[in-house]
């Protein structure tokens, strides 16, 4: 294959288990494996590209938001070379409940779309994704992924299933209400969506990346989703709340769905 390579990096880890043991493991690629998909070049210049993440069966990885007990990815594409910006587009992720802690992500191989804006002719996508996969253990990885995305190649049906099945953006009334606690805001949303299945989970996310959000409380009253959560900064330095900027997944067994912005 000329067209893609990755390098996963593990340095040797000792973590405790949720039962006190612990447990020596030193080679995360024996858990997660991850291949570049080439892609292919939209109309507009776009370029459509994919990461491939293996996972041996009982471990998990993390959405983009990964709840309180998941560990959230970080991506860095500055390496690359005609490459003005990489966006993921995330599929739709499963909600896993660990008592009362909640962790979102994905339990099985699924496909990553990765929206690229190149210059023109080939680009050379290199990338750095620090991840953690969990089963009984979380195990801390980091990904080194380069691929060259030539101007052109086919559509790839992997990638085309995976961006249709992220959570659809809809135009839904949501109102947020904020109160004052200490080191940020309790937030309370109101989403007039249609019930997306059982054990509806809401996921708020925020324009500034130094605001820990909580996970949600949820209750469903007819055509309309309940959730409070707790907007706390890094550092408990002071921040404000623009309310059209977020963003509010509301995930069920039947879907999920995304509603950008509230009024107060």
């Amino acid at each position: 294959m000329t067209f893609f390579r990755f390098l996963l990096l593990a340095a040797a880890l000792t973590l405790m288990t949720p039962f006190g043991a612990r447990a020596q493991v030193s080679d995360v690629s024996q858990v997660i494996s991850v291949e570049v998909m080439p892609g292919w070049r939209r109309t507009d210049g776009s370029h459509v590209a994919g990461l491939r993440i293996r996972l041996k069966p009982g471990w998990k990885t993390y959405w983009r938001t990964a709840g309180s007990a998941g560990i959230s990815p970080q991506m860095d594409w500055r390496g690359s070379r005609n490459v003005r910006s990489v966006t993921p587009a995330w599929p739709t992720p499963t909600v896993f409940r660990q008592g009362n802690a909640l962790s979102i992500g994905y339990d099985s191989d699924f496909v990553l779309p990765l929206v690229v804006q190149p210059g023109a002719g080939a680009a050379d996508l290199r990338g750095r994704l620090d991840i953690g996969v969990c089963a009984d253990i979380c195990l801390p990885a980091r990904v080194q992924v380069s691929a060259v995305l030539p101007p052109a190649g086919a559509t790839d049906t992997a990638i085309s299933a995976a961006l249709s099945d992220r959570p659809r953006q809809v135009a839904a009334r949501a109102r947020c209400f904020l109160r004052p606690i200490d080191h940020g805001f309790a937030i309370t949303g109101q989403i007039e969506v249609p019930a997306q299945g059982r054990n509806e989970t809401v996921v708020f996310e925020m324009a500034n990346p130094n605001v820990w959000v909580t996970d949600s409380a949820v209750t469903r009253r007819g055509g309309r989703i309940d959730a409070t959560a707790q907007l706390l900064a890094s550092g408990n330095r002071a921040f404000t709340v623009d309310r059209s900027r977020i963003r509010m997944t509301v995930i069920g067994s039947r879907g999920a769905v995304e509603v950008r912005g509230c009024t107060g």
